[in-house]
């Protein structure tokens, strides 16, 4: 279910109202007051070191449990992509990056807690900053660095993950 489906009293004057169709903006019959239901932004980086390994993640609570995923995690208000990119590796991972580069964007519907959030998911590339080693930190059960040719799509805990690693690949091998 989408977050519109709980919008059952406007917020603004708490008017009993029909909750909107999925992608209509909330609009009160009561005091006009109107709300967009927008994706939220998440970000994640594949990263690389020197001999060609990957850093993967095991996800350690639902959505994705024990599925494998690039560490990353949801951009916070006022906050860059850039910027959430490199809090949310040392959050879950500890690491540093370097190199940081845009490989693409893609929707995502993140079920939580009953409620299907729509996301809008930005990927990137990067190394690992010299002096930095990854530990299974926030959220995150183990860490491994991976051969790319062994990482499945399939693997991987999200849509937007698995169109992003096949971009990515596509980048690498023109």
């Amino acid at each position: 279910m989408r977050p519109s489906r709980f919008f059952n009293h406007c917020p603004r004057c708490g008017v009993s109202q029909t909750p909107p169709a999925d992608k209509a903006p909330f609009q009160c019959a009561g005091c006009g007051f109107r709300y967009y239901f927008n994706a939220g932004a998440a970000v994640a980086a594949f990263v690389t070191r020197p001999d060609g390994q990957w850093l993967f993640i095991r996800r350690a609570k639902d959505p994705g449990k024990g599925l494998l995923a690039p560490a990353g995690g949801f951009v916070d208000f006022d906050e860059t992509a850039e910027a959430a990119v490199h809090r949310e590796l040392r959050e879950e991972v500890g690491i540093g990056l370097r190199d940081l580069r845009f490989v693409c964007s893609h929707p995502n519907a993140y079920l939580y807690g009953g409620i299907t959030y729509p996301t809008l998911d930005f990927f990137f590339t990067a190394t690992l900053e010299p002096g930095s080693e990854p530990q299974a930190l926030d959220e995150v059960t183990s860490v491994g660095w991976y051969d790319r040719k062994s990482v499945r799509p399939e693997d991987l805990a999200f849509d937007s993950m698995r169109h992003a690693w096949k971009q990515l690949m596509k980048q690498l091998d023109p």
